[in-house]
Order: C-alpha cells, then structure tokens, then sequence
C-alpha cells in the first residue's frame, strides 16, 4: 500500500513475466527452499536472462522470502545463502556503451535542427538543464523562478498502467515526488536560456487565448497544444526524426541528460558539484556514470606535465 505507482507497475510486471509461471510460481510456500530458488535462477541464466535482470528479480522475492520467515510460514530465512549471478563481460561491456552524449559537434547541429520543431524548448532546457524527461514533463511555470534563474525539481510526471489485486488497468496520468530525496533541488538556469523561457511563456499564452475552453490549463511548461502532459512516444518519434535528419546515430532522450553531465566534465566541473544538478543519491553514482568522460580528462590532466 505505501508504494509508489510506478514501483507498483515495474514489479507487477517482474512478477507477470518471470514468476507467475514459472517453477516456482507453484510451489507452496512452506515448501518452498533454498535449492527451488537456486535452481530457478540458474535456469533464468541458461535461457539466456541477463545477470541484471535475476537481480532485479531477486529484489522481489528477497523480501517475500523474509516475510513468510517472518510470520512463521516457512522455518528459515534462507535469500543470505542464495547466489546471485554476476555480469559477464558482454553486458559490463554493454554498461559502458549506456550513456552515448552528443558530441560538441553533434550537439550544435542537433540546436540548430530543432530551430521551429513544436519541441525545441523542451529538448533545449534538457540539453541545459540535465533534467530527466518526466521532471521536464511534470514542470510547472511556478517551478521556473526567472528572477534568481533557478527551476525547482520537485516532482515527476509518467503515464502508469493502474495495478490491483485483478490485473492490470488502462494507463493513467501520475505525478508523483522524485525518485531519491536528492532528486528533489534546485538547477541553475543558464542566462541564454532565460529569455526563451519567457519567449515560450508568452506564445503559450497566445495559444491558450486562441483555443479557450478547448485548453486544459494545467500550468505546464511542456505541453500538448491543448495544454495536456506530453506523451513519451510522441516525444521519441519527433527527437528520432530529427536525429535522422542530421545523420547523428541513434540515442535515447536521457542522452540528452548525458550531454549535459558531459559538457560541465569537460568544462572542469567538480564531480559533487555535477552530482548536485543532476540530482543523483551520491556522488559514486555520478563518477561511475561518467567514467568515460573521466577517463578522457585524467589523459588531459597527464599530458599538462608534458608541459
């Protein structure tokens, strides 16, 4: 009951895929051992799941195991002794390749395509501000403080299948607070982009008086042309598109997050600092994100003593 509606729909869907039918989806759970689990997980590997996914999948069942011990359903908590897989090469490999920024190059001509598209400002302020794509969805004009150029993050926009007792249910609009309590902060606005802030402001305005009782005025920043929450989908086929047309290699829109965190690197940013503006749990999250960016630098710092 306290968990969050996204929470709740990611581990429905770990349950409908991988447990439910499964070997041991109908054990009984006083009978229920070590070895059932075990050899399930070995089997998920041997068909070819990823090491990841059996450890996401273990976070469900870990804590249902600890509570039928705890309640006298089964005589031992036995998750301590399960063993777990690790990364083979291939996917610590395919981890490394995640984060793909636009390139400086990249990014200029990227700017420069998305001069007019419906979505500019949107991919502007992602590309300058490092926000993840439900907090740019979920932004309000009462975040944006124009005076002391600052957006203040405090929540989360994402359209979540409604998970009961019964299945699953059509999709729903939720905005909910922020994933970690430090995803909750305030991120500098940089100069250039305050005026076209304001720009987009008064344009949605004229739109919104064009359209009248037909807009649904929810205060986005980002919006529909009748003012409703975005839809990811639309948003990823415009951003492919334009992508296609500049002859830049595929990338996900959290890239453009990426790009952010890349460009601030290069620029000699601290690492706690960046770890602040993109609003991550802890700094060991940041550097181990950016290691190749890091990596590149460190080169940098090593050939100055050349000089």
């Amino acid at each position: 009951n306290n968990l969050k509606p996204s929470s709740k729909e990611n581990y429905e869907s770990i349950y409908r895929k991988h447990i439910k039918n499964s070997s041991i989806g109908d054990i009984k759970i006083k009978n229920l051992s070590l070895i059932d689990v075990q050899r399930y997980y070995n089997k998920l590997i041997s068909n070819g799941c990823s090491a990841s996914r059996v450890r996401n999948i273990h976070r469900l069942i870990q804590p249902c195991i600890r509570f039928a011990y705890d309640n006298n359903f089964i005589i031992k908590d036995f998750t301590r002794a399960l063993i777990l897989p690790k990364d083979s090469e291939a996917e610590k490999l395919s981890k490394k390749n995640k984060v793909i920024p636009l390139t400086l190059e990249e990014q200029r001509t990227f700017v420069s395509a998305i001069k007019g598209n419906y979505f500019e400002m949107l991919f502007l302020t992602a590309l300058n501000t490092g926000l993840r794509q439900g907090e740019l969805f979920a932004l309000t004009w009462k975040d944006i403080n124009f005076d002391k150029a600052y957006i203040d993050v405090n929540k989360t926009f994402r359209a979540i299948s409604n998970v009961t007792r019964e299945g699953r249910e059509p999709s729903v609009n939720v905005v909910q607070t922020p994933k970690t309590p430090k995803s909750i902060r305030q991120v500098p606005i940089p100069a250039f982009l305050i005026p076209l802030l304001k720009q987009h402001k008064r344009k949605q305005r004229l739109d919104k008086l064009k359209l009248a009782n037909m807009y649904e005025d929810n205060n986005l920043v980002f919006c529909t042309k009748h003012g409703k929450y975005l839809n990811d989908a639309t948003v990823r086929f415009h951003y492919k598109n334009i992508l296609e047309r500049c002859n830049i290699s595929e990338r996900k829109f959290h890239d453009l997050r990426h790009t952010y965190a890349t460009r601030l690197f290069e620029l000699g940013e601290e690492a706690r600092a960046v770890q602040e503006l993109l609003g991550h749990s802890n700094v060991s999250v940041t550097l181990n994100t950016y290691t190749h960016v890091l990596d590149n630098i460190k080169e940098r710092a090593v050939s100055k003593l050349n000089d």
